[in-house]
């Protein structure tokens, strides 16, 4: 404050002195004006010239006055926009005067709507900390509240449980704890629904934001000028060629029957090549060449050529047998090799289903019902093929999974009274469980629906995997008197639902699978029930359907106690269950055959897929192949 007014007394007085050199200037000039001395006034006169020298001083001194009068109202415009609100108010009256005299108003304006908008956004910031703060302090009440219901409730269950005797208050605290951890599942899976429905969210959002990214990668292609197309280097892409009318055929050179075979049968790879491919692509490729052969009335060709297709078929399976993967993509492609000369047979009962684009793909000159029957015979040999590789990788794992390893851990207790513990071929850390079997049948279920298997030949495989998974396991029940008890029953019942859950999620509940599974199931109820009473026994009979007589007969002889608390099946009550069995007409046969194998059928299955669409990956090796 005392700055400002020094400067504003500075500029007063440079003013008062600046207005007196004009008066000054003013009276000089007037006076030579009055006199008319020539003398005097005489450009030559000494005092003319002592007049012109006090003339050019007063000019410069007005000229140095002015600059500073300037100098000093820039100072002062700055330091009024640098005054606190408090130097405003105790120097109003100075501040006021000042600003009158100020000429460039905007400036005020502009300060004035700049504190405003800075006291606004200020204001919304203070709002927004309030309410942030309250949304917390509210928060942490709710937070506050359920701890104090909580601690309430333990408190009321402590009491509650002081006043119990010793084995209530066990029971108590175990079901307190049970419901406690069923709270807490509860809300886990309420959180993973929730990320679940996010993740969802998120993928339809990134296929959305990639489709706009596509549309303006378009867009950018076509702005582009020609001077920055030549400039830019030159990628190699592949330039489709203009489809025509294609009859869905493909010409070869007899000449070329062997390098088609051999690349597109025995090179083959299910694991490289083939697995980009569409599903059954070798079987509509040859059948494609069939019927060129056909569309020429070449017999010759067409025999060769299924011949040589067939026995490249066998050739493949004899080398690579053993290989789960090359035994279910043939299988697959015989099949769907079966299924075209069907669909294209031109016969009425196959044709129902067809487009009638695909009615004019048929067959016009030869009838291959013969050779139709000769790739069945064979599908039935892969099939089986394919049955034994997927029971040498699955029988290390099953009495393992199903039988030796705890799933529930805790349920066997100690051992069986007077067994010793069975060591195992296998170390711990390489020991099978369920989870390994299960893994097993997802790669398997996985494997094929990537070939394309039929949906009904996948169920028929399902059911006999299962098969072997409960005769295996029955019969090594039946050898093992250690495996005979009732936690051991209750382990087996807990892995056959894992099994029958397994099948829920891939939707085969009505492949059969489950009910091969029945004499197992009725094996680990037979060690769980009552072997007592003549109620008991009937209740058995009644009960175990699915097992012989002697099966039943062997469970109950090998039963034993895992603690004193149960008893042995008495010689009597085994007695009473033969008996009681006598009139049942089943085998006497004791294990089940874990080498059966169930008739295969393989259910006709048209395709949509439309033959003149097939394009041929350069993958494949077949550019000598032409599209017809």
């Amino acid at each position: 404050g005392a700055e400002f007014e020094y400067e504003s007394l500075k500029r007063q007085e440079l003013e008062s002195e600046n207005k007196k050199l004009k008066n000054e200037l003013n009276e000089l000039q007037k006076a030579l004006t009055e006199k008319s001395a020539p003398e005097v006034t005489a450009p030559g006169a000494p005092a003319y010239r002592v007049l012109l020298d006090q003339l050019t001083s007063v000019s410069e001194e007005l000229e140095v006055r002015k600059e500073e009068v300037l100098i000093l109202r820039s100072q002062l415009m700055s330091q009024k926009e640098a005054i606190q609100p408090k130097d405003t108010m105790t120097d109003s009256r100075i501040f006021l005067e000042d600003v009158q005299k100020m000429r460039d108003k905007g400036e005020i304006a502009q300060a004035y709507l700049g504190m405003k908008e800075t006291t606004r956004l200020l204001e919304a910031q203070l709002q927004a900390q309030k309410k942030s703060n309250e949304n917390e302090v509210e928060g942490l009440r709710g937070e506050i509240q359920s701890l104090k219901e909580e601690n309430n409730r333990q408190q009321q269950l402590l009491a509650q449980n002081l006043q119990l005797p010793p084995e209530a208050r066990i029971e108590a605290s175990l079901q307190h704890e049970i419901t406690r951890l069923t709270n807490e599942n509860l809300d886990l899976m309420e959180q993973l629904e929730k990320q679940d429905k996010t993740i969802r969210k998120l993928k339809k959002q990134l296929k959305l934001f990639a489709k706009k990214i596509g549309e303006l990668e378009v867009g950018q292609m076509e702005n582009v000028s020609p001077g920055q197309i030549a400039d830019e280097p030159i990628r190699p892409v592949n330039i489709p060629r203009k489809e025509k009318d294609f009859q869905g055929m493909l010409e070869y050179k007899k000449d070329d029957e062997p390098k088609l075979v051999k690349n597109l049968i025995l090179d083959l790879k299910p694991r490289g090549v083939a697995v980009n491919l569409i599903p059954g692509l070798p079987a509509y490729i040859l059948f494609m060449c069939v019927r060129h052969a056909d569309y020429l009335n070449d017999d010759q060709k067409v025999r060769s050529l299924l011949t040589s297709t067939i026995n490249g078929i066998k050739k493949v399976l004899k080398k690579r047998g053993d290989d789960f993967e090359t035994v279910s993509f043939w299988l697959s492609n015989t099949c769907r090799f079966l299924h075209c000369l069907k669909q294209y047979s031109g016969e009425e009962g196959f044709m129902k289903h067809n487009t009638s684009r695909q009615n004019e793909h048929c067959l016009t000159n030869f009838d291959l019902a013969e050779y139709r029957q000769v790739l069945s015979d064979l599908a039935i040999q892969i099939y089986q093929q394919l049955v034994r590789v997927l029971e040498s990788i699955l029988q290390p794992m099953i009495v393992s999974g199903m039988l030796e390893h705890e799933t529930i851990q805790g349920v066997s207790g100690v051992k069986p009274t007077g067994l010793r513990k069975r060591t195992s071929s296998i170390a711990d850390e390489g020991t099978y469980t369920l989870d390994s079997i299960l893994r097993q049948l997802n790669t398997f279920h996985s494997v094929m629906c990537q070939h394309g298997t039929d949906p009904e030949l996948i169920k028929q495989v399902v059911k006999q995997m299962f098969y072997i998974i409960g005769a295996v396991t029955l019969n090594n029940l039946l050898l093992r008197k250690d495996m005979c008890s009732w936690s051991k029953g209750m382990q087996i019942r807990y892995n056959v639902s894992q099994l029958e859950e397994w099948l829920r999620d891939k939707n085969l509940m009505n492949s059969g699978a489950k009910e091969t599974l029945e004499p197992l199931i009725q094996a680990a109820q037979l060690l769980q029930v009552k072997k007592k009473t003549d109620e008991d026994a009937e209740a058995i009979c009644s009960m175990c359907n699915a097992l012989t007589t002697a099966q039943i007969v062997k469970v109950l002889n090998l039963y034993t106690p895992v603690n004193e608390f149960e008893e042995r099946v008495s010689v009597l009550f085994i007695r009473t269950i033969q008996v009681r069995l006598r009139d049942r007409k089943d085998t006497p046969q004791l294990l089940m055959d874990a080498k059966h194998i169930f008739p295969v059928t393989f259910p006709f299955n048209p395709s949509s897929l439309a033959l003149e669409t097939i394009q041929i990956p350069s993958s494949l090796g077949l550019a000598f192949l032409c599209r017809v």
